[in-house]
């Protein structure tokens, strides 16, 4: 509805006029449907709440905001529409259930679903550093790659996801997360292939990794280039992210099948054992990325 209009132009439901203001740059800053008091604000507008029949919304410039145009692209679905609200949609094929995290309380919900021994959780809470971010769980973002399916479409370049824009560093989101992956794993590989008694061989989906890995970044600068990576945010090859989407793939259908063979909580346990090892001294780690001198520091 306008603000002359006593009828709506259109009806439609609450899920999807949610979906919509958010796909339209707005933030749901009131968003409490059971008291039916709803504002949501952005990209030059207002959607509030008026009298007429059901809930009924006007939609009105905002004079405050109307310099406050966002230009900036998301992939457009259902599955990135829970994000927006505090939902993890996760890949099904894995035995994974969708997961809470838009509140602290959330967080440590679903850290428990993930980990009831409850080990995990504790790492990331000592991970926490009183006067350094103090809100912020190191580590917790990475539960995002690992969980969710590929919600980027095949036919479209745009890659951007609706994460929050603060404490967003990760090991799998991270150029440096990248570049230190890299180093630890030439290192493994080679402690393991030259050491006069290997305790166990290479598994073979591990040097696939590290071909795959060597591969993308010889014939793609932007894999470990955050600065170029960035100016391509939003004009990515079609051949580079074919190539992600395809070794994303292959990654999957191997864990897949690591999960038919070993039971539904393989990987459940899997992304657990990420949280509670891979993230240590985030503090230090952070410091080191913002002076520049991660990428030499990764033992």
């Amino acid at each position: 509805m306008d603000q002359t209009s006593n009828l709506p132009f259109c009806a439609s439901n609450l899920t999807e006029l949610a979906a919509q203001a958010i796909r339209y740059g707005m933030t749901w800053t009131i968003f409490r449907p059971e008291h039916s008091v709803f504002l949501a604000e952005g990209n030059g507008y207002v959607l509030r709440p008026k009298a007429g029949p059901g809930h009924a919304f006007e939609l009105v410039r905002d004079p405050a905001s109307q310099h406050q145009v966002s230009n900036e692209l998301y992939i457009p679905s259902h599955l990135v529409d829970k994000l927006f609200f505090g939902i993890l949609p996760s890949y099904s094929l894995l035995h994974l259930p969708d997961y809470r995290m838009g509140t602290t309380a959330d967080v440590y919900a679903t850290m428990y679903t993930l980990d009831p021994t409850g080990s995990a959780t504790k790492k990331i809470r000592d991970n926490r550093h009183p006067s350094f971010a103090p809100k912020c769980l190191f580590g917790f973002s990475d539960i995002i790659p690992l969980a969710a399916p590929m919600l980027r479409q095949r036919s479209s370049t745009v890659i951007r996801l609706p994460i929050p824009a603060e404490y967003t560093v990760g090991l799998l989101t991270h150029k440096e997360g990248f570049v230190v992956f890299r180093h630890r794993l030439d290192e493994f590989i080679a402690a393991s292939q030259y050491t006069e008694t290997p305790s166990l061989p290479v598994p073979p989906m591990m040097l696939w990794v590290r071909s795959k890995y060597l591969k993308l970044m010889s014939q793609y600068p932007e894999w470990e280039d955050e600065v170029l990576a960035n100016k391509q945010i939003n004009n990515r090859s079609m051949d580079f992210l074919s190539a992600c989407h395809a070794a994303w793939d292959h990654c999957t259908t191997y864990l897949h099948a690591l999960t038919t063979t070993h039971g539904k909580f393989f990987y459940r346990d899997l992304m657990a054992a990420h949280l509670k090892n891979a993230v240590n001294w985030w503090h230090q780690a952070w410091n080191r990325m913002r002076a520049e001198t991660a990428r030499d520091n990764y033992g």
